[in-house]
């Protein structure tokens, strides 16, 4: 089986979640502005009898965002860290995605659906995504995006059926600004937030496709463009 270490502090939640032999194991915390003093000891609980250098893990995964950019440097760092001192590549996944992925679980959604993954940027604007979900597979049905509300569009459709519309996340603390069409056909959870647990579903198909990076290739996805990140790569640093 492939066992992972997977972590996500892009939202108010640190979220951890280990994948081996025993099972999956998780630890979810809302705690803003914790993550960076929490994070190890909450992985030292998650852990609990076990050592990571024992474990055999495949990858470490991260939450890449968007998302706060403080949380998602703080996952990109203690991924590349672990990654460094075990050998291992990392794995980045979409914090949007995983999101999704959580309600889906938490919901049992067995339709056919468009969702609406959105978190507050905190700037009076929202990341989105708009994935569509066939009843057991999810896939992206845009690219992710960051916008003031009443600027997100309910993305076209080449069929003519009945479509079951959810916004899940944080961002739909907006929903009152948001155009009509999506407050009229939308479903809210705005409570939801990513859970790491629910990462390795996607990590398991980064796996399978070969989409592994070094450690030093880790980066955040912060969306806005004019944010600057530079990998370790780009830093000239070792690898």
């Amino acid at each position: 089986m492939n066992r992972l270490l997977a972590i996500d502090s892009a939202t108010d939640a640190l979220s951890l979640a280990l994948l081996d032999d025993r099972g999956c194991h998780s630890l979810h915390r809302v705690m803003p502005r914790q993550h960076q003093q929490l994070l190890f000891s909450l992985l030292d609980e998650l852990l609990g009898d076990r050592k990571l250098p024992e474990l055999d893990l495949r990858a470490i995964v991260y939450g890449r965002g968007p998302g706060s950019f403080t949380g998602l440097r703080i996952a990109v760092s203690a991924a590349q860290g672990l990654a460094f001192s075990l050998g291992i590549p990392v794995i980045g996944v979409s914090s949007l995605e995983t999101q999704v992925r959580t309600f889906l679980r938490s919901e049992s959604v067995t339709d056919s659906a468009r969702i609406l993954s959105c978190i507050d940027a905190r700037i009076g604007q929202v990341y989105g995504q708009w994935f569509d979900y066939d009843g057991s597979s999810l896939s992206a049905a845009g690219e992710a995006f960051v916008a003031v509300p009443d600027a997100i569009e309910l993305p076209g459709r080449d069929d003519v059926g009945p479509l079951t519309v959810f916004g899940v996340g944080s961002g739909f603390g907006f929903l009152e600004a948001m155009p009509e069409a999506i407050r009229e056909q939308a479903s809210c959870w705005p409570d939801v937030l990513p859970e790491a647990r629910d990462m390795f579903t996607t990590a398991e198909q980064a796996l399978e496709a070969g989409q592994l990076q070094a450690p030093r290739a880790a980066a955040p996805d912060y969306v806005q463009t004019r944010i600057g990140w530079k990998t370790l790569a780009e830093q000239g640093r070792l690898a």
